[in-house]
């Protein structure tokens, strides 16, 4: 068992957000809190390859991203900047790097079935559609019928294929003993902040903790062990000084490992069987 580093992205801005498209791109917003711009970048998760970096969309700043469907990015709008409400529809695609359709009279609800489903704020209620994913056409009218939009929405919701994606749970213990073995002799002298949180693939273990370093600052630290070997393979710290435990700083994809280091860069390891 062996991680490999294939690359690492970092841009000097905060990661916002990471996806991971149908195709396997790797999808990375990045924000510039201060001069208030949003960056978007794309990578071949499998082979590396930059498909696009450092890219701006015409609203600069206050977009957020609705949902991935392919190779295509939903796009909201805010209806007023420092608001919560969404606002607007524009699709982008990712190989093109060209803006599908956009529609400012909607708001993104859900996708199932290869369709958009979104609606309209009436004095009634909300009017629902669907729309054609790659033209923003009405596919059809759907009306006044929110009680089947739920039902709906969470057959969408059941739909979503994660098995492909190793997401870390807390730590209590396992029936393994090896695995209890190698994290409790890891923090057994030292203070620790919140769980420790792990995943295993097949005879990988990563684990990361976040280790109380002193008054209020925390270290957060990421260890791979090799199971059959009980040997270390890999150790990053992912925070120096952390004021609060950071969930979420790694997960596993496929074969390789994307990793959150100091909220600014985004390392991507291979897994070697």
């Amino acid at each position: 068992m062996k991680l490999k580093k294939k690359f690492k992205f970092s841009d000097d801005f905060q990661v916002w957000r990471i996806k991971i498209t149908d195709t396997d791109k790797l999808f990375i917003e990045t924000r510039d809190t201060e001069k208030m711009k949003a960056y978007f970048h794309c990578y071949d998760l499998l082979s590396g390859k930059k498909i696009f970096s450092e890219f701006m969309m015409s609203e600069i700043f206050w977009l957020g991203i609705e949902a991935i469907k392919g190779d295509i990015v939903f796009f909201h709008r805010y209806a007023k900047p420092d608001m919560p409400g969404h606002r607007g529809i524009f699709a982008f695609d990712i190989n093109t790097q060209k803006v599908l359709w956009e529609d400012e009279s909607y708001a993104f609800s859900f996708i199932k079935n290869d369709l958009i489903y979104v609606f309209k704020d009436r004095f009634e209620g909300r009017y629902y559609y669907t729309l054609n994913i790659k033209t923003g056409e009405i596919v059809d009218e759907l009306g006044e019928i929110s009680d089947e939009i739920k039902v709906l929405r969470d057959e969408a919701e059941l739909m979503i294929d994660y098995s492909n994606y190793n997401f870390p749970e807390k730590y209590l213990s396992s029936e393994v003993e090896k695995i209890d073995e190698i994290i409790n002799e890891e923090t057994a002298n030292v203070e620790i902040s919140n769980s420790v949180d792990y995943v295993i693939y097949d005879d990988l273990l990563m684990f990361n903790y976040h280790q109380v370093v002193g008054r209020k600052e925390l270290t957060n630290k990421l260890k791979a062990f090799d199971l059959l070997k009980g040997k270390e393979i890999y150790s990053e710290v992912l925070n120096k000084s952390a004021n609060a435990y950071a969930p979420d700083s790694f997960f596993l994809y496929k074969n390789v490992a994307i990793i959150l280091k100091e909220k600014k860069e985004v390392i991507i390891l291979e897994i070697k069987i």
